[in-house]
C-alpha cells in the first residue's frame, strides 16, 4: 500500500521557490495577468479591531475594503506593470504592510498578505499558480509555506487509512522554507491526508484529513499564523483550471 501511495505522488512536480516576479504561467491573457488575493495574517485584534479587517490599496486606491481574514478576492486582471501594493487598517491611515509587485504580462498569481519569514515579519508572499487542467481522473493541489515557522516536511498518505497505519505515509515535501510551494496531482476518487512537520524531526505542527481534489479546480493550501503563536492553520481556495 505505501508503494501504491508513492506511485500516487511520483507524478509531483518538483519543490520551487517563487520571487515575486515570478515567470508567465497558464491562466493568463493578452488584457493582463490573473490575480488573487488573500487575507493570510492572523493580526491581533489590538492592531486592526474585532475580526482582523484591512484595506487593500493599489497604487494609492482602494482596491478591497474591509478584508477579513481567511478571505480570498479574484481574479483581477492587471496590466503588465509594478504595483504599489499597501495593506492598511480600516480607517486607512496606518500601513501595516507594503510591497511593490511586478506583474507580468500574464499568468495566474496569488498574493497572501502572511508571515514572509520564520522570525514573524508581515509581508506578502507571491506566488504563481500553474492552473493547467490534469487529464481525466486527476486534480492538482498545491501546497505552499507562508507562516512563521522554520522549513517544514510535508506527509502526504491516504484517508483515513494512514490515521490508522501512519507507517503507510511518504514524505511529500522536504525541508521547505517560507515562501516555497509544490504542486502535486492526484487522482481525484481518493482523500488524503497531509502533515506538516518541523524538518527533519517528527514534530508535527499541522495536520489535514480527508483532503480531496477536483479536476476543474486548483486547491491551493496556504500554511500560516505563527507555531510560536499557536495560531498555525492552514487556509484552502479554490482556483478554476484551463484546458
Amino acid at each position: 500500500m505505501r508503494k501504491a501511495l508513492a506511485a500516487l505522488v511520483a507524478i509531483v512536480s518538483a519543490l520551487v521557490v517563487l520571487p515575486a516576479a515570478a515567470g508567465a504561467t497558464n491562466g493568463g491573457g493578452p488584457s493582463g495577468a490573473q490575480v488573487y488575493v488573500t487575507h493570510g495574517l492572523p493580526l491581533p485584534d489590538s492592531v486592526t479591531g474585532p475580526g482582523t479587517p484591512v484595506d487593500v490599496y493599489v497604487n494609492g486606491g482602494l482596491a478591497l475594503d474591509d478584508f477579513t481574514f481567511g478571505t480570498t478576492a479574484g481574479p483581477l486582471t492587471l496590466p503588465e506593470a509594478t504595483y504599489d501594493v499597501q495593506v492598511r487598517t480600516p480607517d486607512g491611515v496606518t500601513t501595516l504592510i507594503q510591497k511593490d509587485v511586478a506583474v507580468p504580462a500574464s499568468g495566474n498569481f496569488s498574493l497572501v498578505a502572511s508571515f514572509i519569514d520564520a522570525a514573524g515579519t508581515p509581508g506578502i508572499n507571491v506566488f504563481a499558480n500553474d492552473v493547467k487542467r490534469p487529464k481525466w481522473g486527476a486534480g492538482a493541489i498545491a501546497l505552499h509555506h507562508a507562516a512563521a515557522a522554520p522549513a517544514v516536511d510535508v506527509d502526504f498518505g491516504l484517508f483515513p487509512l494512514t490515521r490508522k497505519f501512519p507507517w503507510l505515509k511518504i514524505e511529500a515535501v522536504s525541508d521547505a522554507p517560507n515562501g516555497a510551494q509544490a504542486r502535486f496531482v492526484l487522482p481525484t476518487r481518493l482523500s488524503y491526508t497531509a502533515d506538516v512537520r518541523v524538518a527533519n524531526t517528527d514534530t508535527t505542527v499541522l495536520s489535514l484529513d480527508d483532503v480531496k481534489v477536483n479536476r476543474k479546480v486548483l486547491t491551493n493550501v496556504y500554511v500560516v499564523g505563527s507555531a510560536s503563536g499557536g495560531t498555525l492553520q492552514a487556509l484552502v481556495t479554490k482556483i478554476p483550471t484551463t484546458r
